[in-house]
């Protein structure tokens, strides 16, 4: 697809989505928001301030424990890239934040940006993985609203198509002694970089890190639920444990995608109509969805400022980024090297 029609159709759909999330907001009583707002209790808001850097802490630390398989040791810098990607997300859409990860890694360690792709791919995919167990655990074991009970079935099998799929890739090819050759076109050098995207996959799933980024995934859903619960009892929201755990799962959905920065305006509707579903108040929901937003996007952003500004601020420089692909494949045996010493 053409760059102009792809940013037709992402105007497109930016415009459609900003109409309906204005449509819904003339349906609010913006007074009985802004009380629910304006009677928070902030030492509680300050504890689910905290819980949400807890899960910032975790997806942190599961990109550390990948990036360390292709020689990327620093925690420093998985931890400052994170937060600085999470604080570009929180302002630009399609999660952008995540691209800048790659650029900022890459950039700081000279790593091949096809290794550190692989280790956020796999990041992001024991996100989805925790997401889905959530869902499926949830729908089985609490008193859930249909609407979420009728996908178990779903989550259960696409749990099980990825528990095949990491399966498959835990089978490590033979090593080959000398990296495959490409032509220098433009589809030779798309699959010398998918060849080293799927080498470093392989290399860096073993079953101590697939445990490992299980249980900080798991710890980054339920700092996630703890978030949600402590922003609606500050705000002295009658929702129960389960009505959180029902809008988490609902509010992330779409969670791969952003639709506007920070998701800000979806986010207020898709609380406010799970809530409504629930049998809450929905413009209290909304006043405790901007609530809930406040502290998930403002103190991450800030600290993005504070402790990565050049990275936050100059992400789109390409210079000093990775290597042009004509020397991918000159470098692939020193960076086996660099691999082969990481483990």
């Amino acid at each position: 697809m053409k760059p102009a029609v792809k940013h037709s159709l992402r105007v497109a759909v930016s415009v459609a989505i900003l109409a309906a999330v204005i449509l819904y907001g003339r349906t609010i009583d913006w007074a009985t928001a802004w009380t629910a707002i304006r009677t928070a209790s902030w030492p509680i808001l300050l504890i689910a301030t905290l819980a949400n850097f807890v899960t910032l802490g975790a997806k942190a630390l599961t990109w550390w424990i990948f990036l360390r398989a292709v020689g990327v040791p620093s925690l420093s810098l998985a931890t400052k890239a994170t937060v600085a990607g999470a604080g570009l997300n929180n302002i630009l859409i399609a999660n952008s934040g995540e691209a800048a990860r790659v650029l900022f890694v890459t950039r700081a360690s000279g790593a091949p940006s096809a290794a550190v792709l692989a280790a956020l791919a796999l990041e992001r995919l024991f996100d989805l993985i925790g997401y889905i167990v959530l869902m499926a655990s949830a729908a089985y074991l609490l008193p859930m609203p249909h609407e979420v009970e009728r996908w178990r079935f779903a989550a259960v099998g696409a749990l099980l198509g990825i528990i095949v799929l990491l399966g498959v890739l835990l089978r490590r090819a033979p090593e080959i002694a000398v990296a495959t050759v490409y032509p220098t076109t433009i589809v030779g050098r798309v699959r010398s970089y998918l060849d080293r995207f799927m080498g470093s996959i392989r290399h860096i799933l073993t079953i101590q890190r697939i445990a490992l980024a299980m249980l900080l995934s798991l710890v980054n859903w339920a700092a996630q639920i703890a978030t949600y619960h402590l922003v609606a009892v500050a705000a002295h929201f009658p929702i129960s444990i389960v009505g959180s755990v029902t809008t988490l799962i609902t509010a992330n959905v779409g969670f791969l995608v952003r639709a506007t920065p920070g998701n800000v305006g979806v986010f207020q509707v898709v609380y406010g109509v799970t809530a409504q579903a629930l049998g809450l108040d929905k413009a209290s929901a909304v006043g405790v969805a901007l609530l809930l937003q406040f502290i998930q996007n403002v103190p991450v952003t800030l600290l993005a400022v504070v402790i990565a500004p050049d990275l936050l601020l100059h992400w789109r420089d390409k210079r000093g980024t990775a290597e042009p692909d004509g020397n991918n494949n000159r470098r692939a045996t020193d960076h086996q090297r660099d691999i082969e010493s990481a483990k």
